[in-house]
């Protein structure tokens, strides 16, 4: 992966946690914000998600009784890859 090299601001009591913590700052921050993006990602595709299942659209899914024969018959037919 190519890489490119910024410069940012930080709160400098940040900073020497951040030194105290590892001796590859790159690294570090790069790990932390890819897992914040990931997060990120994740929470603004629920927002956009929130109201796509409606109840009424999935009569046979009302019940935890209707959910798990559903999942068990999904599951069903998933074959191992071992």
């Amino acid at each position: 992966m190519k890489t490119v090299k910024i410069s940012i601001t930080m709160p400098e009591d940040l900073v020497k946690e951040l030194k105290h913590l590892t001796s590859n700052l790159s690294a570090y921050i790069t790990a932390g914000m890819q897992e914040y993006v990931a997060r990120d990602r994740a929470r603004r595709g629920f927002k956009k998600s929130v109201g796509s299942w409606r109840q009424e659209d999935h009569p046979e899914l009302q019940t935890i009784t209707d959910i798990t024969k559903y999942v068990e018959e999904t599951r069903g037919g998933w074959k191992n890859i071992d």
